[in-house]
């Protein structure tokens, strides 16, 4: 999503879960999303399905940022770590079977 539409999701839904005014202040302070937030991204090197072509061309926003940094905690770096070498996800919820 658009960083616009990123901070709208965030103004939308910020009541659901900020615990504090102070938290929803700041969340809301933003004129967009700031992606620098997350704690891990990597670049999607993969084929888009065809019915997205045309909303990746008409993307109007660019973000710039350095996804080569991580943010974790101590023990998220090391279930990151466990993660990548073993391919498996230690204590994740997941809602759903694979069938």
């Amino acid at each position: 999503k658009s960083p616009r539409q990123m901070r709208e999701k965030q103004k939308n839904v910020s009541g659901f879960w900020a615990d504090n005014e102070e938290a929803k202040k700041r969340l809301l302070a933003a004129e967009v999303f700031d992606y620098n937030e997350f704690d891990s991204l990597q670049r999607f090197n993969g084929t888009h399905p065809a019915v997205m072509f045309k909303r990746i061309a008409e993307k109007n926003w660019e973000i710039e940022m350095d996804i080569s940094k991580k943010h974790f905690t101590f023990k998220d770096r090391i279930l990151y770590w466990i993660e990548k070498k073993t391919g498996r996800r230690l204590f994740g919820f997941r809602n759903y079977r694979i069938i």
